[in-house]
């Protein structure tokens, strides 16, 4: 007997869930809560062009609250069910809407433990309300997740009101409302490209803060990003074809030619058909110097000087900051999304530019992690093109700081980026600046410890000897070989290529093992243990007695012992004070 199952095709709860937390895994910033509710806001405003835009953003990170309300288009009460479920939308197909995946909306729901939408048209007006979402979906039975569906008592409500409650989002909730400013403006639809070529209708931009300490503004926020030239006055920076059409002038010096660009923040902008029919429109700048973009940062108080100078807070808060890169947004949106600059000659200027492309045609992946390598390789191209009008005259007549190889050596640029190193800030070795990524210099700082007496009982022998290892030495009457690297995952490229072996180094001396070290070497089944700080000063009877950590192949090798040169330092240093 045939049976027909007319509804095989409808999800169980159980799958729900898993759609719910595959959403999720799709985000990977802690911004992206904002982005999708503003960017709802912002296509729901240029959807009713009736009337004059307007977004009230609300956020209390004390009570971890969000309230985001627009005057746009709103929703009809019958579509409110429909449009509250995963994937579903009204915007596919509709060129002028950001959106179009239908998950954006959901993935703040489930982040809530309250979700609260209010919103009418000329037509009707509802209430609906979520309670719970974000515990609802960690739970493991068959519990549906109720929608509530209220009558809204006001009339002519035009727009939405969304309120969500109960987020546990630290890293949001812990910006100051500079940084938080600053988010917006670069990473959510608030911060419209477009305006950087054209006139564009006005979103008017309400924005109320209280963050963690109870601080609060209430103030008006430009619909506009927030592009690096902001902070500065008109003096402090020059347009590249302003600077050409100068040229054209009369015949100019190198010396008038270098006084014009001296301390200049130098700017572009233009359109680009790629391959004849794909428009994309690039802003540019080139800064005269890496210091520059933590000078933007202080000046817009996104940072303190204490700050700068802590390697944690700048790893957790880097995006937060003024910085190079290559940014991409669509449709007057900022992704979020940045691009691997491409290889080129004078590399080391990469550090020194920032450009944004607008590309209506842009396709991302849910959650905005990426661009699909095809498209990332459009960007890397046109970067380029842009990259070498800076050349033309920055390598001449600006004072960069390039890491330059020796065709390209600039006596001036390599001393201002020595300048703008961080300081080593230790008594115990005379070297002022930090040796990261500096192979030469770890080994300098080290001799230097032999040499004042801080590594006692180390003879060196011989250094580079056949050009294989770095140092033979003696220690306890024990001939050993000694590699110095500048990061410890740079050994494992050595030892893919067989030309330095495992169990041939007695030590490695390196700078800060961390996290991406360990993953390298585990990615070769090495794993890495670190030896308690209370032996660093030590004497323990079968190793130099300053090493931090030891790196395992297997039981029946003999470890091979790292001595990371950040920490030996942070100990001499306390036990010198």
């Amino acid at each position: 007997m045939n049976k027909i199952i007319e509804d095989f095709l409808f999800p169980s709860i159980h799958e729900i869930r898993q759609s719910i937390k595959g959403i999720d895994d799709s985000y990977n910033n802690f911004w992206d809560i904002l982005a999708e509710l503003i960017q709802n806001s912002v296509d729901a405003i240029n959807k009713n062009i009736t009337n004059n835009g307007e977004i009230s953003i609300s956020i209390n990170c004390q009570t971890k609250e969000i309230t985001i309300i627009d005057n746009g288009c709103g929703i009809m009460q019958n579509e409110l069910p429909l449009l509250l479920k995963p994937f579903s939308t009204n915007k596919r197909n509709d060129n002028k809407q950001i959106g179009e995946k239908g998950v954006g909306l959901k993935f703040a729901i489930f982040q809530s433990t309250y979700f609260y939408i209010q919103t009418g048209t000329k037509d009707n007006n509802a209430i609906a309300i979520i309670e719970d979402a974000s515990l609802w979906k960690k739970q493991a039975n068959d519990a549906i997740l109720p929608l509530k569906i209220l009558p809204c008592n006001e009339n002519n409500i035009q727009g939405t009101k969304i309120i969500l409650k109960g987020i546990e989002n630290d890293d949001l909730f812990s910006l100051t409302i500079p940084q938080m400013k600053y988010i917006l403006r670069t990473k959510t639809a608030i911060g419209n490209t477009s305006r950087i070529w054209e006139e564009i209708n006005q979103i008017k931009i309400k924005f109320h803060m209280i963050d963690c300490n109870g601080e609060s503004t209430i103030e008006t926020l430009p619909f506009s990003y927030a592009l690096p030239t902001e902070p500065l006055k008109n003096t402090d920076k020059i347009d590249l074809d302003d600077f050409e059409d100068w040229l054209k002038e009369k015949d100019r010096s190198d010396y008038d030619k270098r006084q014009k660009l001296k301390d200049k923040v130098i700017t572009t902008k233009g359109t680009i058909k790629h391959n004849g029919n794909r428009e994309i429109k690039y802003w540019a700048c080139f800064v005269p110097n890496r210091s520059a973009w933590e000078t933007l940062s202080l000046s817009e108080k996104l940072v303190d000087k204490q700050s700068l100078q802590n390697d944690i807070w700048l790893t957790e808060k880097n995006f937060t900051l003024y910085q190079p890169g290559i940014f991409t947004a669509v449709r007057g949106m900022p992704t979020g999304i940045s691009v691997e600059h491409p290889s080129a000659g004078y590399s080391g200027y990469w550090a020194n530019i920032f450009i944004i492309f607008e590309d209506n045609l842009l396709k991302f992946d849910i959650g905005r992690k990426s661009i699909h390598g095809q498209i990332a390789n459009i960007y890397k191209k046109h970067s380029k093109d842009i990259f070498n009008k800076f050349l033309k005259y920055v390598v001449k007549y600006v004072s960069g700081n390039a890491e330059t190889t020796n065709s390209d050596w600039n006596k001036e640029a390599i001393i201002d980026e020595i300048k703008n190193l961080y300081n080593l800030n230790t008594n115990v070795v005379p070297f002022i600046k930090n040796p990261k990524d500096q192979e030469a210099s770890i080994a300098a700082i080290f001799y230097e410890l032999i040499g004042k007496g801080k590594i006692e009982n180390l003879v060196p022998i011989i250094s580079g000897y056949r050009n294989k290892y770095d140092l033979y030495a003696k220690w306890n009457n024990r001939t050993i070989i000694i590699e110095f690297k500048s990061r410890l995952k740079n050994v494992v490229k050595d030892f893919d290529d067989a030309r330095k072996l495992f169990d041939e180094m007695d030590y490695i001396v390196c700078w800060d093992v961390n996290d991406d070290d360990s993953a390298k070497l585990n990615a070769l089944s090495i794993s890495i243990e670190e030896i308690p700080d209370s032996s660093i000063l030590s004497s323990p009877k079968n190793y130099i007695p300053y090493c931090t950590h030891k790196l395992l192949l297997n039981t029946n090798v003999t470890p091979l012992y790292i001595i990371d040169l950040k920490k030996l330092l942070s100990a001499l240093n306390s036990q010198n004070n």
